[in-house]
């Protein structure tokens, strides 16, 4: 899209919606840092417009979504490194996998998945995009929560045999496990009670839906990881401590990789959020 189209596009929108308009730019120029956001990706005007992170919100309450996550993103310190990755990949984490193979993970802010969460992480191995999760802060019945409105692996055909081969060197980690306990993480070391998980029915991509180009079935996901389903379609799961796994009740033989496994995990968490949140509840390993 070129930038004047975006330019004739947003004005149009902004006088068809006047008022959600006023309080979302009274918002942005409330703080230095949200002004700076706005200047270095302007697509952050145009996000009140559309569905968001979940189809169970009207537009006012996407723009109460994004005034809670941005106001959390102030209040928490956390301005300086969503602008820098607002401009490209913010690395948090690097780790082997059981063969050497190195990968990591990264924040993304804004624009990868700008309609399903403000965050994003990214797990990569090399150049190789294997998963991602987007997430945003909010606050839900006056508690501080984190909603997912996305976790998807890599759009390319080899997706699935990267998030397979990732597994195997992971020590039987998968790559949307390990994104979904890493926010669950750094929620619960920012205060975060609860996620707040999108379901099937209510993701912001209808239109990718209606031409049957959206597979992954979330409520099952959600479901396998012990979340709680909601009477509006999304799910629930709290923001609870990463504890060790109880090895009296794993079998033997399989003990040596589920340590491991747990170790990679919380390993990478403590990693993840020190990065964002220094000084942060620690990851109990």
């Amino acid at each position: 899209m070129s930038r004047a189209w975006a330019a004739v596009k947003l004005h149009a929108r902004a006088l068809a919606h006047p008022l959600l308009t006023r309080s979302w730019l009274a918002l942005l120029n409330s703080h230095g840092a949200l002004r700076e956001l706005a200047h270095l990706q302007p697509r952050l005007l145009h996000k009140i417009y559309r569905p968001y992170l979940s189809m169970r919100l009207s537009r006012r309450q996407g723009l109460t979504a994004l005034a809670e996550h941005y106001r959390f993103v102030v209040t928490h310190g956390l301005a300086g490194t969503v602008a820098r990755a607002t401009l490209g990949p913010v690395g948090l984490a690097g780790f082997n996998g059981k063969s050497g193979v190195r990968y990591h993970v990264d924040l993304r802010a804004i624009v990868p998945m700008e309609r399903e969460g403000e965050l994003v992480l990214q797990l990569r191995c090399g150049s190789a995009l294997i998963q991602s999760v987007a997430f945003s802060f909010l606050f839900e019945d006056r508690q501080a929560s984190i909603g997912i409105g996305c976790l998807q692996g890599a759009k390319s055909g080899a997706g699935l045999a990267l998030a397979r081969e990732a597994t195997r060197d992971l020590h039987g980690l998968r790559p949307k496990n390990l994104l979904l306990r890493l926010v669950q993480q750094l929620g619960h070391s920012s205060g975060c009670t609860q996620m707040l998980l999108v379901g099937n029915e209510n993701r912001v991509v209808p239109k990718q839906i209606r031409q049957g180009r959206v597979h992954a079935d979330y409520d099952a996901f959600w479901q396998e990881m012990g979340a709680q389903a909601r009477d509006d379609g999304d799910y629930m799961l709290a923001c609870e401590p990463l504890l060790p796994p109880i090895m009296e009740q794993i079998a033997s033989k399989k003990r040596s990789e589920t340590r491991k496994r747990h170790e990679l995990l919380a390993g990478i968490a403590a990693s993840v959020i020190s990065a964002i949140l220094p000084g942060a509840v620690p990851v109990l390993s």
